[in-house]
């Protein structure tokens, strides 16, 4: 059907500001007159044109009388940019084949309205497509319906289930295959997230190396704001943007933070919950979690990760070295925490599993 390939590219181009777009959605656009595409358009970050605008101005005075195909509802209220419903209109489309509404309570079915409204045919795509487009947007739609970021664990791990050796020893697990998808991952997300343990363990850089693309922000959990003075993420802060999420610090340890160039945010007993609406707030909504067992394990017991990506190597370590969670072990096996969505694709000798994570198998 020529509806499906139209809104195909549509989420196609949507990816194109994977990256950038943050907080904003991730759309993608697609104007089509006399089954010819006359325009195209995708969103690449705040302030930019939103991409129904970038269609327009591509298709110009051929989009009196097309057929607008968008991942997302078109906006109606005026921010950086105009409202995309109101030009639509005064383009003069016929349709708009949409695959989901926006939930963002300045739009939540306004764009559709004001559609309907001027005489524009307006179609709500199936469930299939509806299901893509929560996908791509996952980050967005999770931070609109309770102000937290999308959180993603990420960690080589044997057969055997440990992320390291007895002694500590973790280099490497993974393949080099598996560690450039790694890099081209962080690469598209808005922060990369580790505990102090593994910053004294293993000092890693959290940058992109292995690939091109920009540096995430790194964040580093800790209790009081102590870290490593010599460690790579202070050393290079005020090249790459750095936060400290502490539960409590003393002056010297602020001072010496904010001397180095990276930003303490200071959550009190709150934790961790607090700590990810903080970034949130700032903006960041895709987190990647690249911490040892003691980060995942209490983001995994106070229900704060939504995603699992594990890069399972053919090696065993036997007992004794560290378990991929370290997490209060549930009682029965009907109790455990399950994934759902779930993909295995092999990446060189590794097994790269995915998936979404509820409890009681939601």
């Amino acid at each position: 059907m020529d509806d499906d390939r139209h809104i195909e590219e549509a989420f196609a181009l949507a990816e194109r500001g994977r990256g950038s777009a943050h907080p904003n959605p991730l759309v993608g656009a697609v104007l089509v007159q006399g089954g010819e595409v006359v325009g195209r358009g995708w969103h690449l970050g705040p302030g930019e044109p939103h991409a129904e605008a970038m269609a327009l101005a591509e298709a110009g005075g051929r989009a009196a009388g097309a057929t607008l195909y968008c991942t997302l509802e078109p906006c109606s209220h005026y921010g950086q940019t105009p409202p995309c419903a109101d030009a639509l209109v005064a383009a003069g489309i016929r349709r708009a084949v949409v695959a989901l509404g926006d939930p963002n309570p300045l739009v939540d079915g306004r764009g559709l309205a004001r559609l309907r409204e001027a005489g524009i045919e307006v179609e709500l795509l199936n469930e299939r497509w509806r299901a893509r487009a929560r996908k791509q947007n996952a980050p967005f739609l999770k931070y609109v319906a309770g102000g937290l970021p999308l959180v993603t664990y990420k960690a080589a791990v044997t057969l055997d289930g440990k992320v390291a050796a007895a002694g500590g020893d973790a280099c490497w697990i993974s393949c080099l295959d598996s560690r450039r998808a790694v890099h081209q991952l962080r690469a598209t997300v808005d922060a990369v997230m580790v505990g102090a343990g593994t910053l004294r363990r293993d000092d890693p850089e959290l940058t992109v190396r292995l690939s091109e693309g920009r540096d995430p922000v790194r964040v580093i959990v800790t209790h009081r704001g102590e870290l490593p003075l010599g460690a790579k993420v202070l050393a290079t802060a005020r090249e790459t943007r750095t936060i400290v999420l502490a539960e409590r610090a003393d002056g010297a340890a602020r001072r010496i933070l904010e001397a180095r160039g990276a930003e303490l945010i200071e959550v009190g007993e709150s934790g961790l919950r607090a700590g990810l609406a903080a970034l949130a707030e700032r903006g960041l909504l895709d987190i990647l979690c690249e911490g040892g067992p003691t980060l995942a394990g209490a983001l995994l017991a106070e229900g704060l990760l939504d995603r699992v990506l594990l890069f399972v190597a053919p090696l065993i370590v036997g007992r004794g070295a560290p378990d991929l969670f370290a997490a209060p072990a549930v009682g029965a096996v009907a109790d455990a925490w399950r994934l759902h969505d779930v993909e295995w694709r092999p990446v060189c000798d590794d097994l790269l599993l995915s998936g979404s994570l509820t409890k009681d198998g939601g």
